[in-house]
């Protein structure tokens, strides 16, 4: 009946449509494998739409980042919210190869800067010149592997092999417990390195052995 019922949020947000966008191409692609041709060629349309969308209203070119937009109550208006600052889910349109290559060269020299993701445990949620980051606090400044995860495999999409390693090597040798036998935890704290929140956790487990796999060993480097 047009009322909300529980929790919404009033924002459309880059990383939801990046997945979505990467999806289609998923779906397009079974698709024709089943020979489902009107399928394919429909899944195919919508990602071309959604990409634009993302490119066009999602990306500030000042500042050479995504962002998410803010949604106002009759969904007349949207903004994009540059005034949050910068944060990982700006990189997610490179991991679904949404952006062009001049859009990804901008993400990345943010990515690499030592002022904002390149911290000594490398690539934390929140841009370290951002006004809210905190590296202990939950979502505004610890790494989490697997968001992390998804930089580096953005980073290597558009070309930047090397330096992908060099972040991945980094965080390797600076996040507590890592290349030693303590356990693997939830997050990390971006300049201190030391482990947070949850031991033994499995989808942080996951993304470690696959930032090593696709990374380094792809490479034919050791970290």
């Amino acid at each position: 009946e047009g009322q909300v019922v529980g929790y919404t949020i009033n924002q459309e947000s880059v990383d939801l449509n990046s997945y979505l966008y990467a999806e289609k191409g998923y779906l397009k692609s079974m698709a024709e494998l089943l020979g489902f041709d009107e399928d394919a060629a429909k899944y195919e349309e919508e990602a071309a739409a959604l990409k634009d969308y993302i490119n066009t209203n999602m990306y500030d070119e000042e500042t050479g980042f995504y962002y998410d937009l803010q949604i106002n109550e009759d969904g007349s208006e949207k903004k994009l919210l540059v005034n949050r600052g910068k944060g990982c889910e700006g990189w997610l349109p490179l991991w679904a190869k949404v952006a062009t290559q001049e859009q990804a060269d901008r993400v990345v020299e943010s990515m690499l800067d030592e002022e904002r993701f390149n911290l000594d445990v490398t690539l934390p949620v929140t841009s370290a010149d951002n006004d809210m980051f905190d590296p202990d606090k939950y979502w505004r400044g610890p790494v989490w592997m697997d968001q992390a995860m998804f930089g580096i495999e953005g980073m290597k999409n558009y070309g930047y092999n090397d330096e992908a390693v060099e972040l991945v090597e980094k965080m390797f040798q600076n996040a507590e417990g890592l290349l030693s036998d303590g356990p693997i935890r939830e997050n990390y704290n971006p300049v201190t390195g030391e482990g947070l929140h949850t031991k033994n956790f499995s989808w942080s487990a996951a993304a470690f052995y696959l930032l090593y796999e696709n990374a380094c060993s792809a490479l034919k480097r050791g970290c």
